[in-house]
């Protein structure tokens, strides 16, 4: 049923729902790699706050935010000037408005090793994290023979590099990048909601005020408390949120799509109407 909602937009989709209370599940290519893209940032933000929650790191320590650091993009990515924020004001940003500078920066606070080791020590054995946003652009520009980020900016607002050129670089290959699975993200997504009430908490709040994506609550009924994190690259929506029903279910969602045409909008109604499906579905088998 799944696929008849992706197959006529040229699409496939990889999908899983979890119950976060009993752990029931149920998916579609729910264990095939995937890109995270921007989806990574959900890691990021928990292996901050669990670095806080053990008094590794202070999260009032200031961070200054130079031209240096600037990728491009919203909150400090695309600041015009230098500034000093707090390292957990930064992370804020890189799950609010997916700031990708404040994703390195948060990163390079906690430690690139950690991130890393992250899926080890979660048990997430579909997941692979190589590092923050910034070296996946780094490994972009070597692909493309480019010298630095600079450089790839420009030849990426140019337009002298084709869509085709682009996806075969090692930012849309599982093997070459942040990968994990559906069922690897409902997984980690229910270890969060069963955390930690400091971690859980602010995870939470940062997930429900996402400001971009929101693909996956476009059809849920209003009364549905949702809270996502969204990704994209051309040729890829992603999305990973927890619903809460007023009735006290909640699920875990995570919805993954190969795109082949540019009809993003039409995909991400498909993608709402997958995850109402997906919740329906998992509701009549726990009948």
């Amino acid at each position: 049923m799944i696929d008849s909602f992706f197959e006529p937009l040229g699409a496939v989709a990889h999908a899983h729902i979890r119950d976060l209370d009993d752990g029931r599940g149920l998916g579609v290519r729910e264990t095939e790699p995937v890109i995270l893209v921007s989806v990574i940032k959900v890691f990021i933000a928990w292996e901050f706050r669990r670095q806080v929650e053990e008094g590794l790191i202070d999260p009032t320590a200031p961070v200054r935010v130079t031209a240096a650091d600037r990728l491009g993009g919203t909150g400090t990515a695309g600041f015009r000037h230098d500034a000093t924020l707090s390292v957990e004001d930064l992370a804020a940003l890189m799950m609010e408005v997916s700031d990708s500078t404040a994703a390195d920066l948060v990163t390079r606070h906690i430690g690139a090793k950690a991130l890393r080791s992250l899926p080890a020590r979660l048990g997430l054995e579909g997941t692979r994290l190589i590092g923050s946003p910034r070296t996946i652009l780094e490994d972009v520009a070597r692909d493309l023979g480019v010298s630095d980020l600079e450089a790839l900016a420009h030849v990426l607002a140019n337009g002298s590099v084709s869509t085709e050129e682009l996806r075969g670089t090692s930012a849309w290959d599982p093997l070459r990048t942040n990968v994990s699975t559906a069922a690897d993200m409902t997984a980690f997504l229910r270890r969060v909601w069963a955390g930690p009430e400091s971690i859980r908490r602010d995870v939470r709040t940062w997930m429900g005020r996402q400001l971009t994506g929101g693909r996956l609550a476009r059809l849920a009924p209003s009364e549905v408390r949702s809270f996502g994190r969204s990704g994209s690259l051309p040729g890829w929506l992603n999305e990973v949120v927890v619903w809460e029903w007023p009735d006290g279910r909640r699920h875990a969602i995570a919805v993954f799509v190969r795109t082949g045409r540019g009809n993003f909008r039409e995909v991400e109604l498909a993608m709402s109407r997958a995850a109402l499906h997906l919740a329906e579905q998992l509701d009549r088998e726990g009948q």
